[in-house]
C-alpha cells in the first residue's frame, strides 16, 4: 500500500453528525498525548492534517480522513482514519470524560465500515489501566487491532525491545496480536503499520 493523498473530512461531536460512507475505516484511539496526530501525519505523509497540540485532551471529537492509496495490485482505492477523542485526559470534567466514552463505543459499536484499531500508547510507559481497559473494550467487538507503542527514538534499540516484551504481557497478548515501536522521528515502525492497514481492509468485508 501506498498513501498518495488525503483529506480532511469532517469532525463530530455526536454519532449521528457522521456521514455515511461506504469505504473501510481504520480507528486510532489512545491516551492524551501520547503522539496520535503525529502517528497520523506521519502515515500520511502530511505536516499537520491531524492537528498537533501541547495541550493534552484537545481531541474532543471524531475527526475524519479520506485517504486515497495505491495496493500492491496497482489499483487506487480509498479508506477513512477516524481519529477518536483521547481518553484518559484528567483535567475535564466527568461530564466530558463520559460524553468522549459514548462516542468511542458508539462508533466502535454502531459504525458500518469500521474494520479495525490502532491502538497508541508510549512505549516509555508501563501500561496503566485505561490502556488495558482499552485493549479490552477493543477486544469484545472482535475487530482486528494493533497497538503502536510511539516515541521508540527516546529509547535504545534493545530498551525498545525489552519494553514491547514487557507490555506484551501486560496486555496479555495473543499471539496474533502485535505490539510494535513506532517514531514519527525516523520513521520506524511506519511499514509495518502501512502492511498491517492493508491486510486488514483486504479481510474486510464491505
Amino acid at each position: 500500500m501506498k498513501i498518495i493523498n488525503s483529506d480532511f473530512i469532517t469532525s463530530a461531536s455526536k454519532f449521528n453528525q457522521l456521514p455515511k460512507m461506504n469505504l473501510p475505516e481504520i480507528a486510532f484511539m489512545g491516551r492524551s498525548n501520547v503522539g496520535k496526530s503525529s502517528l497520523i501525519n506521519t502515515l500520511l505523509q502530511r505536516k499537520n492534517l491531524a492537528q498537533i497540540s501541547k495541550k493534552p485532551g484537545k481531541t474532543r471529537t471524531i475527526n475524519l480522513f479520506n485517504v486515497e492509496y495505491i495496493n500492491t495490485d496497482d489499483k487506487r482505492n480509498n479508506l477513512v482514519f477516524a481519529d477518536l477523542p483521547g481518553y484518559g485526559y484528567a483535567k475535564v470534567s466527568d461530564k466530558m470524560q463520559l460524553n468522549w466514552k459514548r462516542l468511542i463505543e458508539n462508533y466502535l459499536q454502531k459504525r458500518k465500515y469500521f474494520c479495525g484499531v490502532v491502538i497508541i500508547i508510549d512505549i516509555r510507559h508501563q501500561s496503566d489501566e485505561k490502556d488495558i481497559q482499552a485493549v479490552k473494550w477493543v477486544r469484545s467487538y472482535q475487530k482486528p487491532f494493533l497497538i503502536v507503542a510511539t516515541k521508540s527514538d527516546k529509547l535504545s534499540r534493545s530498551k525498545v525491545n525489552n519494553q514491547i516484551s514487557l507490555l506484551k504481557k501486560e496486555f496479555n497478548c495473543l499471539d496474533e496480536e502485535q505490539i510494535i515501536g513506532f517514531s514519527a522521528k525516523n520513521f520506524s515502525g511506519k511499514d509495518i503499520i502501512i502492511n498491517w492497514l492493508e491486510k486488514t481492509i483486504k479481510n474486510f468485508d464491505l
